[in-house]
């Protein structure tokens, strides 16, 4: 069988010319090979790009709204304004809370095209919390968030007691007036001494 294109169809044979600059860096990478190691493998040719046939499998791109794990959504590629410039991704990995537009990456695999990183946001979370006799403190770090919104809280409930807020002597008692207040840190309630001494009240 005589020599062929790429196409199957049949090639003519055609006298090749080369330049001599060009002869010359031939024969250069000849005799480098002539002198290395002769079982070594053969050079490789790879398309334009660099990688496979399609090289361009990362891509920057936009969306708006929400999208859950397991779910497709469009998205816009950035930098392209020649369309078709939008491609259907699948989201196997993030659950995203509804917002406006935000920036993102997805990558292909085989045909199809999956989410890689949303855009994310910075937002300080608390670790741990310290009980002291005057507060609550709340140890926090930055974290990276899916929402710049809070989309849940937790709350601290306070305690009531009712400490002794007025004194009111009578003729025949002693009345004492107290008021509900909310407190994080309770305490032993320091004693409150009252000297007493042996009286009598005239009958009227």
């Amino acid at each position: 069988m005589g020599a062929r294109k790429p196409d199957g169809s049949s090639a003519k044979t055609e006298r090749v010319t080369f330049t001599r600059p060009a002869a010359e860096r031939i024969a250069k990478v000849v005799r480098q090979i002539e002198q290395g190691d002769r079982g070594a493998d053969g050079l490789r040719f790879l398309p334009r790009g660099g990688g496979g046939s399609a090289p361009k499998t990362f891509r920057i791109c936009t969306f708006t709204g929400s999208w859950s794990i397991g779910s497709d959504k469009t998205v816009t590629f950035k930098n392209q304004t020649a369309t078709p410039n939008t491609v259907s991704a699948t989201n196997l990995f993030w659950p995203i809370p509804d917002g406006s537009t935000r920036d993102c990456s997805i990558a292909k695999d085989g045909t199809a095209w999956y989410l890689l990183v949303p855009q994310l946001f910075a937002a300080e979370a608390a670790t741990a919390a310290t009980l002291t006799t005057a507060s609550l403190e709340f140890n926090t770090l930055p974290v990276l968030a899916l929402a710049t919104a809070s989309t849940s809280k937790f709350s601290v409930t306070p305690k009531t007691i009712e400490p002794i807020t007025g004194v009111t002597l009578g003729s025949d008692s002693l009345s004492f007036t107290r008021k509900s207040v909310g407190v994080f840190f309770e305490s032993t309630a320091g004693t409150v001494a009252i000297s007493v001494t042996t009286c009598s009240t005239a009958a009227t």
